[in-house]
């Protein structure tokens, strides 16, 4: 049996982040990292069983992604906010808690278990960091590096465009395409897709152009990447399910 991430493991480590307040970075750390759990356990001789039980090893990849974006958090509250997702019902477990000593030392072990199962890898690059350089860069490049006329306008377009690239980079993380392409491209390919979205027309002559300044490639691989994506993903669900959220009704950037 394939092991891939189903939808409930994706919404558990979601819930989790949130229950931790991480940050988008270490939430999606710790999805990249949960993914590449899930393709070790296919190279295991014995596919039909994990290495580690479920939750645990989702909120060992949580755990980790902690340490790796410095945002560090208590064993205790990883432990008990695992324990409260999969129990709703019962409540927070008391440090005395015969459970919780129990618990701590499945997940020391774990630890190991999990960072050798990752080939001791936990370094991931995700696109999020360069949507936004990109389209900073891209704002100031548009007017030949002049500030525009109408700055506030600008900013609510490229606001725009950003909002619903971050979402699409989102899906990316969940359907676990990070580490299929280079962040730099998979950036590019969700500022594509969001600019043509909102019938944004990119700065360039071309798409070629836009593709060697921007993603330090060529217009034939954003759009495989792009193909990739939409291949993988029900993007216009996705930044319709945004823009209700936000209220957002998608138009051109030249609407005044």
């Amino acid at each position: 049996m394939w092991r891939e991430a189903s939808a409930n493991e994706i919404s558990y480590l979601r819930k989790a982040s949130t229950m931790l307040h991480l940050s988008t970075s270490a939430w999606a750390t710790g999805t990249v990292l949960f993914h590449r759990y899930c393709a070790f356990v296919n190279t295991n001789k014995d596919p039909h069983s994990d290495l580690l039980p479920t939750h645990i090893s989702i909120m060992l990849c949580l755990y980790l992604a902690t340490k790796v974006t410095e945002e560090p958090r208590k064993q205790r509250d990883i432990i008990n906010v695992g324990y409260k997702l999969a129990h709703p019902d019962s409540t927070f477990l008391p440090i005395s808690s015969s459970t919780l000593s129990a618990l701590r030392v499945t997940l020391t072990q774990g630890e190991l278990i999990l960072m050798r199962a990752l080939g001791f890898n936990v370094t991931v690059d995700l696109p999020h960091a360069w949507i936004a350089s990109t389209l900073y860069g891209m704002m100031w490049w548009e007017r030949n590096g002049q500030p525009p006329d109408d700055t506030e306008m600008v900013d609510v377009r490229a606001k725009r465009v950003a909002g619903t690239a971050w979402v699409v980079a989102n899906a990316v993380v969940e359907r676990g395409l990070v580490d299929r392409e280079p962040a730099r491209l998979i950036a590019a390919a969700c500022i594509y897709i969001a600019m043509d979205n909102h019938g944004e027309k990119l700065p360039a002559k071309s798409l070629d152009e836009w593709a060697d300044i921007w993603a330090k490639s060529t217009g034939r691989r954003i759009e495989a990447v792009r193909a990739l994506i939409e291949q993988s993903i029900d993007v216009p669900l996705i930044i319709e399910q945004f823009n209700i959220q936000h209220d957002q009704k998608p138009h051109s950037l030249t609407e005044k």
